[in-house]
Order: structure tokens, then C-alpha cells, then sequence
């Protein structure tokens, strides 16, 4: 198996993720994550690295901020969008486009780092483990690692919930494009790998816990009610691992 690239899913992931509901919650609870639990996310300017960060929705974030950020990615489709959008934000000069993944030796060459953000990334990656072990080496010494994993737990209860789950491993049989990730990670195999590295995890949450639940029942929430909702129990066990991603923040030592 290959590391996915999105060339030929970027403009469904921009239609199916980031310009519904459920990507203004996960950037809004990421960077709330940051400002609570990193003190020099609102303090210091940064040097970030948003690895496969796509169409860079994260990288500007982190550059509205005043940080200094590298966004790589494997799809050029998904830079040249992200390079479109920095130039209307007004933001190409505090943001670095890199055509790389996450292993090229190219960039350790633009470190070190503050911040490595690896969002929704190692899920789509043939060796998930391997890329969360690398993205710990990125981080400088006393810096921080900002790892969002799609939760393989949440998938097999929603799988449950809804009577999928007996032909829920016949990945063969999705339709080319689909965009529910091969790879995800319990909450606890995600820990343990962290465990493995000298730093101390900081941060636990659950990014959508409630919101897309069930297919075919959709409560009349406004867009603000969706968040609020989802902000009340992110932090909170048990419902903090039952996020359809899982966010880890870890400070390297």
C-alpha cells in the first residue's frame, strides 16, 4: 500500500469536509487545544511545519498568528489550491510550499521546528506508526507535536450503531474517492506510541464526538450550536476518546 494522494480527491475533500460543519469544528477545537495547552502558541512566533497539510486551512491559521509555517504535501493539486488561497489571504510570504512527504530528508533543511501539526495525515500513510515516529523527531527539543488521528474505536462503534459492521472490512468494495481513511488509530495505540519518545503528552480531546453520529439523522442544530455542543465534553473522558479524530498535543524533551 502507497501513502494516498490527493490529486484526484482535493475538490471532495474541500466540498465534504471543509466547507461543511465538521471542518470548522475541527479547526476551531485544534486551535482552541493549542491556546489552552501551549502558552507560546499565542506568545511567541513560531516556526511550524503543517505536514500534508493540503490545502493549507491550518497554515493560515497558524500565519493569521504571525507564525512563520512550511506546508508540504504530496499532491500538487492540493498546493497549487493552498497557494491560491495564501495569495488571497495575503499570507505566500509567511507561508513556505514544499511539493514533499513527510520522510523527505528536504525538510529538516527548513528547521527546526516549534510546532509540527500533523492533521488527518497518518491515517491515508501505508505505515502510520513509522510517520508518527518521524514527526517526533521534527519537533525540536522543548517543542510541540500536534497530532490529529482518525479513531478507529469511533469507526467501529459508528459501524455498529449502524449495522455495518460485519462487512465493515471490505475497504475493496468503497468506491474510488471515498473518504473514510484505511488506517486509523485506537486513542490507546496512538498513546502508547507517544509513550515511546522522551516528551510529555499534554493533551487528549475528542474533535467530533457527536456530530455526524448517525447517518441518517441529522438534529436541526445551527452551526454554532453543532460547536458548542462539541465543545463541551472534547476534553473529558470517556467521551474525549469517542472523537471521530483524536488530537494529541506532546512537548518533546
Amino acid at each position: 500500500m502507497r501513502d494516498t494522494n490527493f490529486d484526484s480527491r482535493f475538490l471532495r475533500l474541500q466540498e465534504n469536509v471543509y466547507a461543511q460543519d465538521k471542518g470548522r469544528i475541527r479547526l476551531t477545537l485544534l486551535e482552541e487545544d493549542l491556546l489552552d495547552f501551549v502558552p507560546e502558541f499565542s506568545t511567541k512566533r513560531l516556526k511550524v511545519l503543517d505536514a500534508g497539510g493540503g490545502a493549507g486551512h491550518f497554515s493560515r491559521l497558524c500565519a493569521h498568528r504571525g507564525h512563520l509555517t512550511v506546508l508540504c504535501d504530496i499532491s500538487g493539486e492540493m498546493l497549487a489550491l493552498a497557494a491560491r488561497e495564501n495569495d488571497k489571504a495575503g499570507l505566500q510570504k509567511q507561508i513556505t510550499l514544499l511539493h514533499l512527504g513527510l520522510h523527505e530528508p528536504d525538510l529538516n533543511g527548513h528547521g527546526p521546528y516549534d510546532l509540527v501539526a500533523l492533521h488527518g495525515v497518518v491515517e491515508w500513510m501505508a505505515d502510520p506508526e513509522s510517520a508518527i515516529h518521524h514527526a517526533c523527531s521534527l519537533v525540536r527539543p522543548g517543542g510541540i507535536l500536534s497530532l490529529l488521528v482518525f479513531n478507529r474505536d469511533k469507526l467501529l462503534l459508528k459501524q455498529g450503531i449502524n449495522g455495518m459492521l460485519h462487512s465493515a472490512g471490505h475497504q475493496k468494495n468503497k468506491p474510488h474517492g471515498h473518504l473514510t481513511p484505511p488506517n486509523g488509530l485506537s486513542p490507546r495505540t496512538t498513546r502508547e506510541l507517544l509513550d515511546t519518545h522522551e516528551g510529555s503528552l499534554l493533551l487528549q480531546s475528542g474533535i467530533r464526538i457527536f456530530n455526524g453520529f448517525f447517518r441518517e439523522i441529522t438534529p436541526d442544530l445551527t452551526p454554532d450550536q453543532w460547536l458548542s455542543q462539541e465543545r463541551l465534553y472534547s476534553r473529558q473522558e470517556p467521551f474525549s476518546g469517542l472523537g471521530e479524530h483524536s488530537h494529541f498535543l506532546w512537548r518533546r524533551h
